[in-house]
């Protein structure tokens, strides 16, 4: 590098080092909008898939592989997509993802309005999008310690998660009513859309990268490093051994609420999809507080481990309870205490690693917070044949804060909460 493109380098840098100083500088403002059209038009377009391939195929068989495509590269790809993006320019990344899914899902809306589309194009679409998604969200979650300060970290993913809960909120709720007005076709073709427009506002978006000094290895070589290195961060290692047990029991529990609706006398499905929607409005809360409240006066650890033994209590609430109102406040409760545990493990994964790091601890999690599920998901549909679904949904909350009192005695993973290190 010339004497003259370092210096602009660091000019650059310097300037965003200044501007990163407020959450919502013009940097990260485009990335919270461009994720904001894009996670809007996703929400919608999963509602119109299903409606869709329930019209053609009549199969809720085929309706669960599809939807469920993107999510099986995210699991075996997202290591890779992670080690990818600490090696290469994570805004070209996030742009180019974003383009690719933005061609393709516009190629199935143009199809579906021509009438030409077929099961197995929507099939593609899908890996693509979960492949594209194993690049691209590394790519954000490594960018955000970039663009904002550490002590606006906190904040920053609140502002972001709320994104995803406020869209899919609204997204469900307005995407049957689009679904009647416009047709599966034209919302695929808009959601193609949201990807392009998202792409083109992120390529104004300013993500330092800064010569790397580390020295040069193989592909398998920096996938190895990445591993030995949460191996070796304590506090890291066994926050993420636990999250995977608390991801195992946690989505038992969620899974099992359907079928408890359907089976308890003074429930129904109709007051299933009421008590979701108090469990994503609590999240909603949870994050949104997150995003205005400056948290750095309070002991993170300690709001950590309580949020997460309140959540775990208010899950054990829904399994007693003979009163939907309960029920209802208890999900409410839950989903706040959820928000603000998964916004302070992801602020402190990023304030923590080593820049050069992030994508690859990113993908790791990734990979193990979307393994477990369909375990967890088959293990809970096969025991909930033989004992009280009220039992299983009990224990495993039981388990989770069991889960949460051991991790208050690591000292290790209390600093890496509280943000002071390796």
């Amino acid at each position: 590098m010339s004497n003259l493109a370092r210096k602009i380098d660091d000019n650059t840098y310097d300037l965003n080092k200044k501007k990163k100083s407020k959450l919502w500088n013009l940097n990260f403002f485009l990335l919270w909008q461009g994720q904001l059209v894009s996670m809007f038009g996703d929400s919608v377009y999963s509602i119109a898939l299903g409606f869709w391939i329930l019209q053609v195929t009549g199969s809720t068989a085929i309706m669960g592989v599809l939807m469920g495509a993107s999510v099986l590269p995210r699991i075996f790809l997202s290591p890779i997509g992670g080690t990818f993006v600490d090696r290469h320019n994570r805004k070209i990344i996030i742009i180019i993802t974003d383009l690719i899914r933005g061609v393709v899902i516009t190629f199935v809306g143009i199809a579906a309005l021509l009438g030409f589309i077929e099961v197995w194009m929507v099939l593609i679409a899908g890996l693509v999008m979960g492949v594209c998604g194993s690049f691209f969200n590394p790519a954000i979650s490594s960018s955000i310690p970039d663009i904002v300060d550490k002590h606006n970290l906190v904040k920053a993913n609140s502002a972001l998660s709320l994104l995803s809960t406020g869209t899919n909120i609204f997204g469900k709720a307005l995407g049957g009513i689009i679904f009647q007005i416009l047709g599966a076709p034209i919302m695929f073709f808009a959601n193609g859309i949201s990807y392009l427009i998202s792409a083109f506002t992120e390529s104004f978006i300013i993500i330092p990268q800064r010569e790397k000094t580390f020295r040069k290895l193989s592909f398998i070589e920096d996938m190895k490093e990445g591993i030995a290195y949460v191996n070796d961060f304590k506090g890291l290692k066994y926050l993420y051994a636990t999250i995977a047990f608390l991801n195992f029991f946690g989505n038992i529990g969620i899974m099992l609420l359907l079928p408890l609706f359907n089976r308890v006398d003074f429930l129904n499905p109709q007051l299933y999809g009421l008590a979701m929607a108090f469990l994503s409005v609590g999240m909603f809360l949870g994050f949104f507080s997150l995003s205005i409240i400056n948290i750095d006066k309070f002991k993170k650890s300690h709001l950590f481990t309580l949020s997460g033994l309140v959540s775990s209590v208010a899950m054990i609430s829904v399994a007693l309870s003979n009163n939907f109102i309960q029920i209802a406040i208890s999900l409410l409760v839950s989903g706040y205490c959820v928000a603000v545990t998964n916004a302070l493990i992801q602020s402190s994964m990023q304030a923590a690693v080593l820049p050069e790091m992030r994508g690859k601890v990113s993908g790791f999690r990734a990979t193990l917070n979307s393994s477990l599920v369909p375990l967890a998901m088959a293990f809970g549909g096969i025991i909930a044949e033989f004992i009280s679904i009220r039992l299983i949904i009990g224990v495993s909350y039981c388990f989770v804060f069991i889960l949460f009192i051991g991790l208050a005695f690591v000292p290790s993973v209390n600093d890496l909460i509280n943000h002071k290190g390796n």
